[in-house]
């Protein structure tokens, strides 16, 4: 499948993730405007109302709350600032959600910086309010403007984070860090172009994130309904296709399933990884969704030996290790 392809496959799967992220833009940006808006003016009163603007009557409401101090100029000047980088957020169309890695760059720096670009939203929110109450702090908060870094997301900004799908070779899934950032709701899809190792996301593999490799953008359904963290990868290549879906049980075996195993990796190096390094991962990957099953050591051999019946003899035993015997 063509790489755009799979890319429109991806941001078709995301939507929901999309419109989330936009919802919150859009809130910050109303908020800024209604900030914004003159002191005591009704319309003011309306925005910051919102959905409660049904019930409650904006201009009763503004004679009796008043419109609040007025802002001083720099204060003005911060959220005039403020709304500009917001309204371009919101305006942004879905393509540039898209992010190409150059070859030879690092994945996980492009993502983190991507999402330090988005969560400006986050950052400039916070940003409105503590200039209208007096607590702004340039040397603090002027960064919203420019970056607003995924550590100082909190919880809840977290659970709105903003899809990425990232384009990049084969040669740089080098993806172990991502794990860093797989948090809240934060979805990550990969389209990976030209040969790779086939199983480098088993190293994301953790209880409530979910992980997906794939070649056909139809295996995406599960990925964008699952409400945590989540990575997918479609990939061009030969490559393990497994799903780790942390809704399927408690277990490893019950949440992971290999819907297709590669041949093992022959002695070509894919970037800098050896044949023994590839396989590894896909050794891993292969332990990781087997079953387990009943150990078909005889009872016998598992105490030392002795006289009586070899049950009545373990449980002796357990019972001595445990510390519970008479």
């Amino acid at each position: 499948m063509p790489s755009d392809d799979r890319t429109r496959a991806a941001l078709a799967a995301l939507a929901p993730q999309l419109a989330a992220f936009r919802s919150v833009a859009i809130g910050a940006l109303e908020h800024a405007r209604a900030v914004l808006a003159p002191s005591g003016g009704v319309e003011r009163v309306r925005l910051e109302l919102g959905a409660l603007g049904a019930r409650v009557d904006p201009a009763r409401f503004a004679s009796i709350a008043g419109g609040g101090p007025a802002l001083d100029a720099t204060t003005r000047e911060r959220i005039e600032r403020a709304q500009v980088v917001l309204e371009s957020l919101v305006a942004a169309s879905d393509d540039a959600f898209v992010i190409d890695v150059p070859l030879g760059a690092s994945v996980t720096v492009a993502v983190r910086e991507a999402l330090a670009h988005f969560g400006r939203v986050f950052g400039l929110a916070s940003a409105v309010d503590l200039a209208r109450s007096g607590r702004y702090l340039p040397e603090l908060h002027d960064r919203a403007f420019v970056a607003w870094p995924f550590e100082l997301w909190g919880a809840r900004e977290r659970r709105s984070a903003p899809p990425l799908v990232v384009r990049l070779s084969g040669e740089d899934m080098s993806v172990g860090n991502l794990a860093d950032v797989l948090d809240g709701a934060v979805h990550v899809a990969l389209c990976v172009v030209g040969e790779a190792a086939p199983a480098r996301l088993v190293r994301l593999i953790t209880p409530d994130t979910f992980v997906i490799q794939a070649k056909e953008p139809q295996a995406l359904a599960r990925f964008s309904a699952y409400g945590g963290p989540a990575v997918a990868a479609l990939f061009e290549a030969d490559v393990a296709c497994f799903t780790h879906d942390p809704a399927r049980g408690r277990a490893l075996w019950q949440r992971l399933s290999i819907e297709h195993q590669p041949a093992p990796p022959g002695r070509k190096r894919v970037s800098a990884l050896t044949q023994w390094q590839q396989n590894e991962e896909l050794q891993q990957l292969i332990a990781l969704a087997t079953r387990p099953t009943l150990s078909e050591t005889p009872v016998e051999s598992l105490v030392p030996a002795g006289d009586g019946d070899p049950v009545d003899r373990l449980a002796t035993w357990l019972l001595g290790e445990s510390g519970t015997s008479q």
